[in-house]
């Protein structure tokens, strides 16, 4: 299971499941469903800079076919850019 995970993981230009990362995987079967959509996504989106890799995942599912309920990320409120006077 690990191997697949992190080949979609390698696909998708992300770093490998650390070890703490993999023990919350919930998904049994090698397959391209949901469910190992949610674990991908739900690890992408606890590390940091998820908004690039969670639209690959999402397109990865995609292309192969899967049609995935796509994971919300969390937005930030953080004004970036403002001129301070």
């Amino acid at each position: 299971m690990r191997d697949f995970l992190n080949g979609i993981l390698t696909f998708i230009v992300a770093t490998s499941l650390t070890d703490d990362e993999f023990d919350t995987v919930q998904s049994t079967i090698t397959i391209y469903d949901q469910s190992t959509y949610d674990d991908l996504a739900r690890i992408l989106q606890s590390r940091e800079s998820v908004s690039v890799y969670q639209d690959r995942l999402l397109n990865f599912y995609l292309a192969k076919g899967v049609d995935v309920a796509p994971k919300s990320t969390a937005k930030s409120n953080i004004l970036i850019g403002s001129v301070l006077s």
